[in-house]
C-alpha cells in the first residue's frame, strides 16, 4: 500500500472511530446513517487496495453518497457531515490543490442540490450553516493535505533511487526464504539431476544467454569430456530462436520457460531415444527449479551491474585524478631535467623521472584491473584468459596459457575467488619480477580445481609475511576452503610460483 493509501485508511478509520460511538448512543436513525457511511468508506478502501484507480478519483466517488446522506440525515446531520473532510484530505494528498477543489466543489454542489430538492424551505438555513461549517473544515484539512503532499513528494531525480531502495529491501526480506539459494550453477546442477531421474543420461548441460547475446553453458554434468557436447550450443541456439523443443533421437533441447519467457535451455544426450511421453513429465518436474534459475540469473545481473558500476567509478577517479596528477608531476620533472646544469642533480632527476613513469604505468594497470569484470555466465578459464591476454599485449612478458576444463563448473563463489587470486599473482609477476615469461595454468575437474602462476623473473619478488596482497590472497583461499602455496625463487630455479587448489583431486 502506498503512503497515500495508508494516510487515507488512517483518516477514514479515525473519523469513523469518532462518529460510530456517538451514533450508537442515539440508537436511532443516526446509527443507521453512520453505518451507511462506514460501508462507503470500506468500499473505497477495498477499491484503492485492489485496483489501479487513483486515490483522488475514489475520493471523488466517495464524496457523492456522503454529501447526499449528510443532507438526507437532517436533523441528524452531525452524525455524518464530519466525514466530508476525509474525501477532501485524500484528494489533496493524492492530487494537490486542483483535486481538492474538484472534491470540495462536488460535495458543495451535491449538498446544495439536495437542499433544494429534498428539504422544505424551513430547515435550509439551519442546514446551510452546518454544511458550510464542515465544508470549510474540509477545505482547511485539505489545505494541510496539500502542504503534506508537497513535502512528501520526492524530487524527480530521486524517484528512481527511492524505488530501487524499496525493491532492494523487499529482496533482502525475501532472500532468507529462498530455499534454493541464488547460485545459478548449483541450480543448473539440480535441473540436470531432476532430468536424469526422468531420462537416463550420458551427459547434459544448461545454457543461458550471456550479456553479449550469445548462448553459453552454465554447467555440464560431472564427467563430461571436453568437446563431447560440441553440438549442444548450436542446438540450444535453435531451440531459443524457435522457442520450441528440439528432439533428435537421443538428443533433446528443452526450453526452460517462466510465463512464456525463456530463461535457459536444458540439453540432454540420453542413453536411448527420448520418448515423447517423458517430455511433459520432465517439464513438470523442472517448473520449480526453472523459477529459481530465473531469480538467480536476474540477481546475478543486478550484482554484476552494481559491482561493475562501482569499479568503473573508482577506475575513472584514479584515471582522471591521481594518474593525471602524477603524469603532471612527470612533466614538471622533465622541465627540471632540461634546465639543470649540475651533473649529480641531473642524474637524481632522471632517476626520479623513471620512478614517476613507473608509477604512472602501475596506475594504468590498476585502472585496467578495476575494469576487469567477471560476468555471471563467464567461466574461470575464460576470465583468467582475458586478463592473461591483456598482460601479454601490454607488457614485455610472453604469457603461456594452458586451460584444461572438463565437465561441470565450480560454484560461482569459488570461481570468483580463484580468479582474483590468479589476477593478484599475475599482477605481482608483471610489477615486480622482471620476467620474460609467465606461465598460467588452470585445470578444473569440479569439484576440484587448481590454478598455477609461475614466472622466470630475475628479481626476488616473494611478498613479505606482512604483505597486504598476500594476506588478501590467503583470506580468499580460506573463504573457499582452498590451499594456497607460494614458492619464492630458489638457488635451483628463478622466478616465483603461486599454486592454489580447491577440492579433492580426481582419482
Amino acid at each position: 500500500m502506498s503512503d497515500v493509501g495508508r494516510a487515507a485508511l488512517a483518516a477514514r478509520a479515525f473519523v469513523l472511530a469518532v462518529l460510530l460511538p456517538l451514533a450508537a448512543l442515539s440508537q436511532g436513525a443516526d446509527l443507521r446513517l453512520t453505518l451507511v457511511v462506514a460501508a462507503v468508506a470500506a468500499l473505497a478502501t477495498l477499491v484503492t487496495s485492489t485496483t489501479q484507480v487513483a486515490h483522488w478519483q475514489v475520493a471523488a466517488a466517495e464524496a457523492v453518497p456522503v454529501a447526499l446522506v449528510a443532507v438526507v440525515a437532517y436533523p441528524a446531520t452531525a452524525a455524518v457531515a464530519p466525514y466530508l473532510v476525509v474525501p477532501a484530505l485524500v484528494a489533496a494528498l493524492d492530487g494537490g490543490r486542483s483535486r481538492l477543489a474538484v472534491v470540495v466543489g462536488l460535495e458543495a454542489a451535491l449538498m446544495a442540490l439536495a437542499w433544494l430538492v429534498v428539504l422544505d424551505a424551513a430547515p435550509r438555513r439551519e442546514l446551510l450553516a452546518g454544511g458550510t461549517l464542515w465544508l470549510a473544515a474540509a477545505v482547511g484539512v485539505g489545505t494541510i493535505g496539500v502542504a503534506l503532499q508537497r513535502a512528501l513528494t520526492p524530487a524527480e531525480d530521486d524517484q528512481p533511487y527511492r524505488s530501487a531502495v524499496g525493491l532492494i529491501r523487499r529482496l533482502e526480506a525475501l532472500s532468507g526464504r529462498l530455499s534454493g539459494g541464488l547460485d545459478a550453477v548449483g541450480i543448473s546442477e539440480e535441473i540436470m539431476d531432476l532430468a536424469e531421474e526422468q531420462v537416463p543420461l550420458r551427459s547434459a548441460g544448461v545454457f543461458v544467454r550471456s550479456s553479449g547475446g550469445s548462448v553459453v553453458p552454465v554447467r555440464y554434468t560431472a564427467g563430461t569430456a571436453p568437446g563431447a557436447m560440441g553440438w549442444a550450443a548450436e542446438m540450444s541456439e535453435r531451440c531459443w530462436e524457435y522457442e520450441a523443443m528440439m528432439l533428435r533421437e537421443r538428443r533433446l533441447a528443452l526450453p526452460l520457460a517462466v510465463n512464456d519467457e525463456i530463461v535457459g535451455v536444458l540439453v540432454l544426450d540420453a542413453v536411448q531415444p527420448v520418448e515423447a511421453a517423458a517430455v511433459p513429465r520432465l517439464r513438470s518436474e523442472l517448473a520449480r527449479p526453472t523459477v529459481q534459475l530465473q531469480a538467480a540469473l536476474l540477481f546475478g545481473r543486478v550484482r554484476d551491474a552494481a559491482m561493475a558500476q562501482e569499479r568503473q567509478r573508482i577506475a575513472r577517479e584514479v584515471h582522471d585524478g591521481v594518474a593525471q596528477d602524477v603524469a603532471g608531476l612527470g612533466y614538471l620533472v622533465d622541465n627540471l631535467v632540461a634546465q639543470t646544469r649540475d651533473a649529480a642533480l641531473h642524474e637524481h632527476l632522471l632517476t626520479l623521472r623513471r620512478e614517476v613513469s613507473k608509477i604512472v604505468t602501475e596506475l594504468r594497470y590498476s585502472v585496467f584491473d578495476l575494469r576487469q569484470e567477471q560476468a555471471s555466465t563467464a567461466g574461470l578459464g575464460e576470465s583468467i584468459a582475458t586478463y592473461a591476454n591483456q598482460i601479454s599485449a601490454t607488457s614485455a612478458m610472453t604469457v603461456h596459457l594452458t586451460l584444461d576444463e572438463e565437465g561441470s563448473r565450480l560454484p560461482r563463489d569459488q570461481e570468483f575467488e580463484l580468479m582474483r587470486i590468479a589476477l593478484e599473482a599475475m599482477t605481482n609477476a608483471r610489477k615486480h619480477s622482471g620476467a620474460g615469461n609467465l606461465w598460467v595454468r588452470c585445470a578444473v575437474r569440479a569439484p576440484y580445481a587448481e590454478v598455477e602462476v609461475t614466472d622466470d623473473g630475475v628479481r626476488a619478488h616473494a611478498p613479505r609475511s606482512d604483505s597486504q596482497g598476500l594476506k588478501i590472497m590467503r583470506e580468499r583461499a580460506h573463504a573457499i576452503g582452498a590451499d594456497l602455496t607460494l614458492e619464492p625463487p630458489g638457488a635451483d630455479r628463478p622466478g616465483t610460483r603461486v599454486l592454489v587448489r580447491v577440492g579433492t583431486p580426481p582419482t
